[in-house]
């Protein structure tokens, strides 16, 4: 149990010098926020502190998150207030949110927490940047003392519930956040300004000077202290009025046990047998599923170890918890970015410091409400802020800017679209503008690939073959022109969605009307493809070159009746070609080069190993009997053999051979561990492999020999970029490239 609950990893002496402080940091702003969440839902005040403290303790406890912290969150705040009216009564949604709560768990047990894995980064970043720009944006005005706006309000649209109904000035005026963030800036408040830009040059100074030194004391209680201090001596030494109570903490004071259970609520139970209790309790239990997984991926990204949460486990301890609050009379509750972000700033390192966070509300509502009231919200603001700014981190745009626009585009619209209107539907916008972008790139992509051999076509299945592929396989199999045979092979698929299986079926029965013969290969779900079909594909297949053969011959023949005379009489070539048998890289073909033109010799990765005999008598008998005058040692981009080599599996037999390309990898690991891009990288090797290879050829007995006698055979290094079908000369110069050869391998004959 202990394991399951993660308490084995929370190592308290080692942590509890990190979880500690930052347990008090989220305490101290975790605190307005539950009261503010409370008082915009419609709600009693008390009901966000019990969320506060079922969240921190309950669900830190269950949870298998290390460092996101659950309470009240403001994108549930439309829905309590709807719920609340349409339902009738508070006690009432406190039953639905019962009922989510269990929903929650049995989602849990489903595993349905996998979707969050789903999600792209670009958008988890994008929401990241704006829960960063909606911090600063929101917490300005209480930061200079203009607090009309209810602590913990995230949604860019107001309605009444979101201000504060005490407050002297006008609330016509407010209706969304940047209305609030203009006027605050002509209501600004002396005292308070001062209060709110002391409290942020001492949370900028602690955290960037003196953090890592004073780990044990936190830098928003630092802020805190600072905060009440100043506030006392402006008042003390009558530099201003006392400041009115709307620009401090409120807690509710409570006197005694007696007085909680008065102001706590329970729920109705008579109304189990009402559907619309049902509707609500769904709603909620998707709504916080939604945000808690998003929110939990979020403050995944933001873990300096990079821990993952496991989120069906999440979901259980959220729906415990949401039962608990039904129960108790706390508002419905998820995992909220903005604890969760103050907490990894402040520094934690577990779970610890959350279940810290929902013990110290419990104690401050019991015991510290008196002192907790000194507490001005300004303070408390310029916390948040500079978390915010923590968030929204310039370095980020740029990278982002710098991967292209399918990565940029999402993140910049959800950043704008989370500001401009809430969590939920912001993420949604980006989710969309995300999978815009990866349906295009995946149609433009090679997964599905076209080999036009002619009158035979050959349509290639990548290795997965998902609904998002089905666009594109119905524009290729229309694009195939009457009287063709079209071979579709799906020897490499491991998943063909049954959309893609459906098309291939009807494609197949309705190819006679264009006169298609269609041949299928690897593609075990046609229930009409015997074992007779596929032999009888084989058979013709196989066939097929005897007939490519003849057709071959009476074209040369026809063109050149001396064709193969003279071809019988013997072979003059000029080069010796080293490549690698990978068959896109056909010697003659790229080259231009008639049979007779080129001595060729092929193996993977194109390989000039000092123990291969074979390839070692074919370079003897071009140099010495053959008399070329150059060997080309040509690699390719994308070859299979030096992926292979890197990869760390096993692959048989061939890790023998494959070794020496690793050896390759060890020689020049410095240059190629500099490039991060895993292309350019692969790229990079692949011409490094083909200059070792040119080194060793320089090092054979019989090359030197012959270029000391005759000045020949000259060893060249190729690239062929099978992405547009171009040799690249990589102009190798064996003495300027490898200064160690004159002095050890080369030989005096």
């Amino acid at each position: 149990m202990r394991a399951l609950l993660g308490f084995e990893e929370l190592n308290i002496k080692k942590n509890i010098k990190y979880d500690l402080p930052a347990g008090i940091a989220v305490f101290f702003v975790a605190v307005p926020l539950c009261l503010g969440i409370a008082h915009a839902s419609g709600v009693p005040l008390i009901a966000g502190l019990i969320s506060g403290v079922i969240g921190g303790v309950i669900v830190g406890i269950f949870s298998n998150s290390h460092l996101s912290v659950t309470g009240p969150a403001a994108g549930l705040t439309a829905i309590v207030l709807s719920g609340v009216t349409g339902l009738g009564s508070f006690d009432t949604f406190l039953l639905a949110t019962v009922l989510a709560g269990i929903f929650q768990i049995i989602l849990g047990i489903l595993k349905t927490g996998a979707l969050a894995n789903y999600i792209p980064s670009s958008v988890i970043k994008g929401m990241l940047s704006a829960i960063g720009l909606i911090l600063i944006i929101k917490q300005f005005p209480h930061m200079i003392g203009y607090d009309i706006e209810e602590m913990g309000v995230e949604e860019f649209a107001l309605n009444p519930n979101d201000l504060n109904e005490n407050y002297h000035e006008t609330h016509s005026a407010e209706r969304n956040t940047f209305t609030v963030f203009m006027h605050a800036i002509s209501n600004l408040n002396k005292s308070v300004l001062l209060i709110g830009l002391l409290s942020l040059v001492v949370m900028v100074v602690w955290d960037k000077l003196f953090q890592k030194k004073f780990k044990s004391l936190p830098g928003a209680l630092l802020v805190v202290i600072v905060g009440v201090s100043t506030s006392l001596m402006l008042t003390t030494l009558g530099l201003t009025a006392p400041l009115d109570s709307e620009h401090f903490v409120n807690i509710p004071k409570l006197n005694n046990l007696n007085e909680f259970i008065t102001l706590t609520r329970t729920p109705n139970w008579s109304a189990l047998f009402t559907p619309a209790v049902y509707t609500t309790a769904i709603t909620i239990a998707l709504v916080a599923s939604i945000e808690t997984l998003l929110s939990v991926e979020a403050v995944d990204k933001l873990d300096e170890q990079k821990r993952h949460t496991n989120t069906n486990q999440e979901l259980i301890a959220q729906g415990i918890g949401n039962t608990l609050a039904g129960l108790f009379g706390g508002l419905p509750l998820t995992a909220v970015i903005v604890r969760g972000s103050v907490n990894v700033s402040a520094g934690a390192k577990t779970k610890l410091s959350a279940i810290t966070h929902g013990i110290l509300i419990v104690v401050s509502v019991m015991f510290l409400s008196t002192w907790l009231n000194h507490i001005p919200l300004a303070s408390l603001a310029a916390v948040l802020i500079y978390t915010g700014y923590k968030l929204l981190s310039p370095d980020l745009f740029i990278s982002l800017y710098r991967k292209g626009w399918i990565q940029f585009l999402p993140f910049v619209i959800t950043v704008g679209a989370i500001v401009l209107t809430d969590l939920l539907m912001g993420v949604g916008i980006g989710l969309i503008v995300s999978m815009i972008f990866i349906v295009r790139e995946d149609y433009k992509g090679t997964t599905l690939k076209v080999v036009d051999l002619g009158l035979r076509k050959r349509l290639v299945l990548g290795e997965n073959i998902t609904f998002l592929h089905r666009k594109k396989v119905m524009d290729l199999l229309d694009s195939f022109p009457e009287n063709c045979i079209v071979e579709i092979d799906g020897s490499r698929s491991y998943f063909v969605d049954r959309e893609i299986q459906e098309l291939i079926i009807e494609f197949k029965e309705n190819a006679h009307f264009k006169n298609i013969e269609v041949i299928l290969g690897g593609l075990n779900f046609m229930d009409n493809q015997s074992k007779e079909d596929i032999q009888e594909s084989m058979r013709q297949s196989y066939e097929r070159l005897f007939i490519n053969n003849k057709k071959w011959v009476d074209d040369k023949t026809q063109n050149d009746p001396q064709y193969f005379e003279r071809l019988a009489k013997g072979q003059t070539p000029q080069y010796l070609f080293i490549g690698c048998s990978d068959s896109r890289v056909p010697a003659n073909e790229i080259t231009g080069t008639d049979p007779g033109e080129m001595f060729v010799h092929r193996n993977i990765a194109n390989m000039v190993v000092n123990t291969d005999v074979n390839m070692l008598s074919v370079v003897q008998y071009s140099v010495e009997v053959l008399n070329v005058k150059h060997i080309i040692v040509c690699g390719h981009y994308g070859c299979g053999g030096v992926k292979a080599a890197v990869e760390h599996k096993s692959n048989g037999l061939i890790d023998k051979w494959l070794r020496n390309i690793k050896d390759v990898y060890r020689l020049h690991k410095e240059e190629l561990d500099a490039i991060k891009d895993p292309e350019q990288r692969h790229r990079k090797l692949v011409e490094l492999n083909v200059k070792e290879q040119v080194m060793n050829l320089m090092k054979t007995s019989f090359i030197q020999n012959n270029i000391q006698q005759y000045g020949f055979p000259q060893v060249h290094g190729w690239v062929y970029d099978i992405h547009n079908g171009k040799l690249v000369d990589l102009n190798v110069d064996v003495k300027k490239e490898f200064p160690e050869y004159g002095d050890i391998y080369e030989i005096d004959l």
